[in-house]
């Protein structure tokens, strides 16, 4: 039966995937929600009204992405689930009580990029050698650097937050592979990346807001112009902010005909229209893939083809991103589309096919997931009123 959503995308559902790399590496803090759109602290009520109005108006256009976040709202009601989380954050933390940098293995992104990239552009299919070139941004552990110097012969730049500051830190160099501590969270640090990194045939933008990115500039509970629950939802925008130093440098530095993939790393798909309604006339193909976890709520975008930094798409798209504010409480707002009108839609037509693979991926596994709690939920509960005999012994839970 289909489920009530009065407030379905604004506020972490205990059900969703995890979220950003950390998460999915097993090194992650304990649980919490990147959107920060949380019903302990939303935001303006306007951003609110935007939010639900035009993500509702998804729903009824698309069953797919319906049926994800009704059964987003099933693990959210659900007690067992609940309980899941409870334990998993527990594990979680206990274990990032340790000190060192964990550095995971660039393996499972290798196999990822050699499956995905020869499909989504054919430059990606043979080994063309040094004379193209590429800048990654958020490369750690090097995943893409690996298969595109290793597979492809390719030469580029790498840039990734530094350990000291809390990154995970490179496995993979070479020869042809320069590289450079960066931290996209400050203001214009775009402008660092193009010095080190000033053209290039493919920009991979693959940061996701993990441990090294988190601030304490959301502790308060009143920002500076008095809005109660603000100061924290204003973390949302530390993800904007990141991506939008990554574009500004990607759209300045990709030669005409280049390629751009990106990481987009949030649930909320009024962000993530707006911004490729900007950028999409700048290309001349846009394709959504999963991540190398495919069950999770990050997501790829590879724009294809590039106009080129010169063309009037590209300098308002330049101009666009330059304009979205990263601070105060309209600045929510001014990332997301307000309207699902004829341009939302023509891109929601273009991008359903890949979307709805995403989303049917995602929906499938939190369902899984919610059942096999449920199941323990009611194992647990048997153990219980049966002193503890047989089974499992309270407190335990197989394959959670």
């Amino acid at each position: 039966p289909a489920v009530d959503l009065p407030t379905f995308g604004l506020r972490r559902m205990p059900g969703d995937p995890p979220q950003n790399k950390s998460e999915q590496d097993g090194t992650a803090l304990p649980r919490s929600d990147p959107n920060l759109l949380s019903a302990e602290a939303p935001p303006a009520t306007d951003a609110l009204e935007l939010i639900l109005g035009w993500t509702s108006s998804l729903m009824e256009v698309d069953s797919v992405w319906r049926a994800l976040q009704e059964e987003k709202a099933r693990g959210w009601a659900s007690e067992a689930v609940d309980r899941m989380w409870k334990r998993r954050d527990e594990l979680m933390s206990k274990a990032n009580r340790r000190t060192e940098v964990f550095t995971p293995s660039t393996k499972k992104y290798v196999r990822f990029y050699r499956e995905w990239m020869p499909a989504l552009a054919p430059v990606f299919a043979g080994r063309a050698g040094a004379n193209r070139s590429f800048a990654d941004i958020g490369a750690s552990p090097g995943g893409m650097c690996e298969y595109l110097v290793g597979d492809l012969g390719w030469r580029g730049h790498a840039f990734s937050l530094s350990q000291a500051d809390g990154g995970f830190g490179m496995t993979f160099s070479h020869v042809r592979l320069g590289y450079s501590d960066a931290d996209l969270s400050a203001d214009g640090s775009w402008r660092r990346l193009l010095g080190a990194a000033p053209s290039a045939d493919f920009v991979n933008a693959g940061i996701v807001v993990d441990r090294g990115q988190k601030k304490a500039h959301g502790a308060a509970e009143v920002d500076e112009e008095g809005h109660e629950g603000w100061a924290r939802s204003v973390r949302s925008l530390e993800f904007g902010a990141i991506l939008r130093n990554e574009l500004l440098f990607a759209l300045r530095a990709l030669k005409p005909g280049g390629h751009l993939y990106f990481a987009y790393q949030l649930g909320i798909y009024s962000m993530l229209f707006r911004l490729l309604l900007a950028l999409r006339p700048a290309f001349g193909r846009v394709r959504v893939t999963p991540t190398f976890a495919a069950h999770r709520t990050p997501l790829y975008v590879f724009l294809g083809e590039y106009s080129g930094a010169e063309s009037p798409a590209a300098v308002a798209a330049l101009t666009f991103l330059e304009a979205l504010p990263t601070a105060g409480a309209g600045a929510f707002v001014a990332w997301h589309l307000s309207a699902w009108d004829g341009a939302a839609r023509a891109l929601h037509a273009e991008l359903s096919p890949d979307l709805h693979a995403v989303w049917r991926t995602q929906e499938g596994y939190l369902r899984e997931q919610r059942l096999t709690a449920e199941r323990q939920f009611g194992a647990d509960g048997a153990a219980r009123k049966g002193g503890g005999k047989g089974g499992r012994p309270p407190g335990t839970r197989a394959g959670l």
